[in-house]
């Protein structure tokens, strides 16, 4: 009888200890898994403390207007100098662009949209990427000939249309289908600077013409990296119409412009996992001048390389 209590109490002690150890296991590996997806957050979160500052900006429309008025002018004040940054200067040139486009579009019923990088800072960023230096839009080649035949004189006379035909200088890259380019001639993209080449060459808001094959898809021809290899190997980009319309509305810098229907479809196709900031990457408009014209930041350089020469 008193073997019997014993063994029981053997055997009671053991699935105390049991029960014990099961615990202590399920909490090491609870604090194990909130210590790995710490250290996940943490690794994906930017690390240079003047990015984390970067990606949250005051939006271009709560400091400047930029709106039609009821006369039909289109007002949109240049307030470039109120970035605090060059980086901050040259996205609130840009923006500017995009919105008197944006305007200019709604008035003659243009249909475009954000594309590539400018809709995936629409969406991670509700504007510009921090590491891109552009901004672009798609637009079909009906709607790009009526832009064209419409929209360009309401330009101002600070934004000029690039084309093969308004400059001599400038040749559509091959099979981009980026037929022109808005540049702001208040700023300097230094590519002619570093390059040698004599085109406009000032800020830039690329138009991407998007043509449509004999089942009316949409073809896109563009590749950032790959355009050789997206030519002739892969072929271009098909995408059915219902992929892009009806057009949505994202935020980019506080103005609500149009994005595909598909949005996030498109993205993950393009970029994977879009909504992950990479880090370690340079910042854009490291080399731009966005307070001088071309002519203004060559002049500046000449000076400067003078005087060190002296």
């Amino acid at each position: 009888m008193r073997g019997n209590i014993e063994m029981a109490h053997r055997c009671e002690l053991r699935c105390t200890c049991k029960k014990r150890n099961k615990r202590t296991i399920i909490l090491v590996l609870a604090l194990l898994t909130v210590l790995v997806l710490s250290f996940t957050k943490i690794s994906r979160e930017p690390q240079a403390p003047e990015l984390k500052f970067l990606l949250k900006q005051i939006p271009y429309k709560n400091l400047g207007r930029c709106e039609r008025r009821l006369s039909a002018e289109i007002t949109c004040p240049d307030i470039r100098r109120q970035g605090k940054t060059l980086l901050r200067q040259a996205q609130l040139v840009l923006t500017r662009m995009l919105k008197i486009f944006d305007l200019i579009a709604k008035k003659h019923r243009i249909r475009y949209w954000l594309y590539r990088g400018t809709l995936l800072g629409a969406v991670r960023h509700e504007g510009h990427v921090p590491f891109d230096s552009d901004v672009d839009i798609a637009l079909p080649k009906s709607d790009f000939e009526k832009f064209v035949k419409y929209g360009l004189t309401e330009l101002p006379k600070d934004i000029f249309f690039q084309s093969e035909a308004t400059d001599v200088h400038w040749k559509v890259p091959l099979w981009s289908g980026m037929l022109a380019k808005l540049r702001d001639n208040g700023s300097c993209y230094k590519y002619c600077i570093k390059t040698g080449c004599k085109h406009n060459d000032g800020l830039q808001l690329d138009l991407f013409v998007i043509e449509n094959d004999d089942q009316g898809n949409l073809v896109e021809v563009y590749s950032h990296t790959n355009w050789l290899v997206r030519r002739f190997i892969y072929g271009p980009i098909v995408r059915k119409p219902s992929d892009i319309f009806p057009l949505t509305q994202v935020n980019f810098d506080g103005f609500f412009l149009p994005a595909p229907r598909e949005w996030k479809n498109i993205l993950h196709s393009l970029y994977g996992d879009f909504m992950t900031v990479p880090e370690n990457e340079q910042l854009g408009h490291i080399i731009t001048d966005p307070l001088h014209s071309c002519d203004e930041a060559n002049y500046h350089l000449c000076f400067t390389t003078c005087t060190r020469n002296e």
